[in-house]
Formats: C-alpha cells, sequence, structure tokens
C-alpha cells in the first residue's frame, strides 16, 4: 500500500501510515449508520475458536480474511473488551471455523456473548488443532493458527495467525452474513 499525502499525517510504525481517529474526529455519519452502511457488505460467517486453561472458548466472527500466501497468513479482527481477546493473547493460538449453510444454530450459538466458556459447546461437536484450539466438526474449513502479530485498530485488535494446518470441505456451501442476518447458500 502506497499511502496518499494525507495517510501520513498521523504516527508511523513499521511503514503504515495512521490516520488520527477518535472523538475529536469530525465524522459527518452516527456509529449506527456506519454499522448499516458495513452490513450491506456480504461476508462469511466463522466461529473463532481458542483454548486456556479455563477450557474450550469460541466466538462468531465476519471479520475474517486471508492476507497472505507465502507465508500462509489469516487475520481476524475482535472487540478489545472481548474475552476472546484475552484468551488469544494469552494462550497465543486459535483456530478459524468458517461456517457450513448447516450451521446457523452454531453461529448463533457463538455469537450469543451470555453463552459462554465449555457452555458454548455443548452439543457442538469437535476435535482439538495442532495447536489445541476446537475444530469444529461440521464446518466448511478449518483453520489452525499460531498467534503472529497482534495490531490496535479503534476498539478491535486484528490478531493475525500463521496457519500451521487447515482442512476443507469444499463440497458443504458456506454460511453468509448481510444486514444482520444469517444467509444460508444454496449448492
Amino acid at each position: 500500500m502506497t499511502p496518499g499525502p494525507s495517510a501520513s499525517t498521523g504516527p508511523s510504525e513499521q511503514g503504515v501510515h495512521f490516520r488520527p481517529v477518535g472523538p475529536t474526529s469530525a465524522a459527518a455519519f452516527t456509529l449506527d449508520e456506519f454499522r448499516d452502511t458495513m452490513g450491506l457488505f456480504v461476508t462469511g460467517v466463522a466461529v473463532v475458536t481458542m483454548c486456556d486453561e479455563g477450557g474450550p472458548h469460541g466466538t462468531t466472527v465476519n471479520s475474517f480474511t486471508s492476507l497472505s500466501l507465502d507465508p500462509a497468513l489469516v487475520l481476524v479482527c475482535l472487540v478489545n473488551s472481548s474475552r476472546s481477546t484475552r484468551v488469544i493473547r494469552h494462550s497465543g493460538a486459535f483456530a478459524v471455523n468458517i461456517l457450513s449453510h448447516e450451521q446457523v444454530d452454531v453461529g448463533r450459538r457463538f455469537g450469543n456473548h451470555r453463552v459462554q466458556g465449555d457452555e458454548s459447546f455443548e452439543g457442538v461437536p469437535y476435535r482439538s488443532g495442532l495447536t489445541g484450539a476446537p475444530l469444529l466438526v461440521g464446518a466448511v474449513a478449518q483453520i489452525d493458527c499460531r498467534l503472529f502479530a497482534t495490531v490496535p485498530a479503534g476498539d478491535h485488535t486484528i490478531f493475525i495467525g500463521e496457519v500451521l494446518d487447515l482442512g476443507a470441505a469444499a463440497d458443504n456451501p458456506p454460511l453468509a452474513f448481510h444486514r444482520g442476518r444469517f444467509l444460508p447458500l444454496a449448492a
């Protein structure tokens, strides 16, 4: 990325330039307008799983993408105040489970922040990956990662994971998310 002239107005870290953003910014929109606009983008649905001494933990995300082929890197974005953020920082590992069109209930379960830890895994079959992170049975893909880097970004943290192992069931259609709703995709 080559930053434009205005992109270099903020602090620089390893060649990445940041613009000052925050309460002092003069945004011409509300947070609800921003959320609604971002909701127009159709995304996939994944459950990011991790494990610590308290057991397995997971959370539903739609902010996941591949980042690099060589080395194989992916990224997920999690809210700073979440238990998932603390567990990944502590454990140094996570897995991304891309949900199938048949896993709407799994997406809802891990998106319900009132249900946490072992309770969120009740009735959800999984096996442990190389890193110890749970890999959900029935997922379209499972990507087991060691934490490579973290990047602070507003009220979220970007976790970059180095892919150590993966598996895929390419014949199973994925689950999508649009305007606050799950969309099972047909084959």
